[in-house]
């Protein structure tokens, strides 16, 4: 039976990386409607404080590097402070790169890796104890489409790390399961538009420059507003994070208008 709307994470106390904007974001704002009590997790200090401030007593932020294991026991400390034991970890933050192949040094490989690979591994780490202890947990990786299919435009070192998290997110469910812990990946067509704007030409729009990119086999509802892609997103963390999804690990879950099922030919009749 569902809980009844605004409850379906109370008593659930979730940390949300990449918290500050984007998708981490959408999904702090529904996971607070819906009862949550939140540590945010982000580098971008001023936005994830004052998100943490806007919705109220739920939430605390930590400014943190999720590449870094004294971080990740900062994150877990905060969050035993103000409201108890980690019952939903929600590893989405991440770093994009649009990089052709033989252009990818090292270096940029690396740092992709720290953040999109590393980070969400170190999370697990850091919140499994608490979730053994209670029995329950949700860990909920944020993949790609990138994760899915392969494109031509340069992300030979952002798709490596989101198809290793899908890797991630099947082994420790596998280990994880036998605890009552349960672990998917999410995979967003396109994200946050902010995160691809740098890779952009002066003077194009993010959010057009995605919609015109995405093929989606799906025909969006018209009105629809720049921000709902990521609250489609944080719908899906939603369910996931609640007992509604109780049987559900080791999945992926595209979140993606159909894009990753394949190409609509234009050709057919409407």
């Amino acid at each position: 039976m569902s809980a009844a709307p605004g409850k379906r994470l109370q008593g659930k106390v979730a940390i949300i990386t990449g918290a500050a904007r984007g998708i981490g974001e959408a999904t702090a704002r529904l996971f607070a409607a819906e009862g949550a009590r939140l540590v945010l997790v982000d580098q971008r200090a001023e936005q994830g404080a004052a998100l943490a401030q806007a919705l109220g007593e739920c939430a605390v932020f930590v400014a943190a590097d999720v590449s870094l294991e004294s971080d990740w026991q900062r994150i877990v400390d905060a969050a035993h402070a103000h409201f108890g034991p980690v019952t939903v970890l929600v590893n989405n933050a991440a770093l994009l790169s649009i990089t052709p192949l033989m252009d990818t040094r090292r270096e940029l490989l690396e740092r992709l890796f720290a953040v999109n690979q590393l980070g969400p591994l170190l999370g697990i780490q850091a919140v499994v104890p608490d979730m053994r202890a209670e029995g329950v947990g949700s860990i909920i990786n944020i993949g790609s489409s990138d994760a899915i299919s392969a494109q031509d435009i340069g992300l030979v070192a952002y798709g490596a790390t989101k198809w290793a998290l899908r890797g991630i997110t099947r082994m420790a469910a596998m280990e994880l399961g036998r605890h009552g812990i349960r672990v998917n990946c999410v995979h967003p067509d396109g994200g946050n538009p902010a995160m691809s704007a740098p890779f952009l030409p002066e003077g194009t729009d993010p959010e057009q420059a995605m919609n015109t990119h995405l093929h989606q086999i799906l025909q969006p509802p018209r009105g629809r507003a720049p921000g709902d892609r990521m609250r489609d997103v944080a719908y899906m963390n939603v369910f996931l994070a609640s007992d509604e999804s109780a049987a559900c690990t080791a999945g992926d879950y595209p979140v993606d208008g159909g894009y990753t099922a394949g190409r609509c030919m234009n050709w057919h009749s409407p």
